[in-house]
């Protein structure tokens, strides 16, 4: 009779264990595909968030251009009125659009939970590969093994862990 219960644990055990690494496998690929791809997003929407880098001449036209609006010229002298302007008047602060703030931090959410359920994934396996070791047989003490570690499962609710994580 042990035998036979032993093997109904066994095939039961072996099932499941099966199933849900072939799911977290399937999720591991999904997962790292997407994370992938969005990494390519955010590295192109990253960019919105900087300033455009200015070209050095430029920014010597400009430093040239407010030097000179700020003299006046009367017929006997020419004289700076003017106090020199600062780089934050000649190149203003800036500031990131609304929308590039709010794609990015989408983006950037998105890539956390892919890789938040990759590693909830990964540690999964890593259960169901310690539920596999050090038990062989059918005797009655491997049965004893298999559904202890069975009933543990179900105690840290580890269906509904695999269940979620997609």
């Amino acid at each position: 009779a042990w035998v036979r219960s032993a093997e109904t644990v066994k095939t039961y055990n072996d099932e499941l264990v099966t199933r849900w690494k072939e799911e977290m496998d399937t999720l591991l690929v999904y997962a790292g595909l997407f994370s992938a791809v969005l990494t390519a997003f955010n590295v192109q929407s990253y960019q919105l968030l900087q300033p455009e880098p200015t070209d050095p001449s430029l920014a010597v036209l400009k430093r040239i251009s407010a030097q000179l609006n700020s003299f006046s010229v009367n017929p006997s002298f020419v004289n700076s009125t003017q106090h020199p302007l600062t780089d934050d008047e000649i190149n203003p602060p800036f500031y990131a659009p609304t929308s590039a703030v709010w794609i990015n931090a989408l983006w950037f959410s998105s890539l956390i939970c892919s890789l938040a359920s990759a590693s909830i994934a990964l540690m999964v396996k890593q259960w169901l590969h310690e539920l596999s070791i050090g038990v062989s047989g059918t005797s009655r003490e491997s049965a004893r093994i298999r559904q202890y570690r069975l009933n543990s499962l179900k105690r840290w609710r580890v269906g509904s862990i695999v269940i979620i994580i997609p």
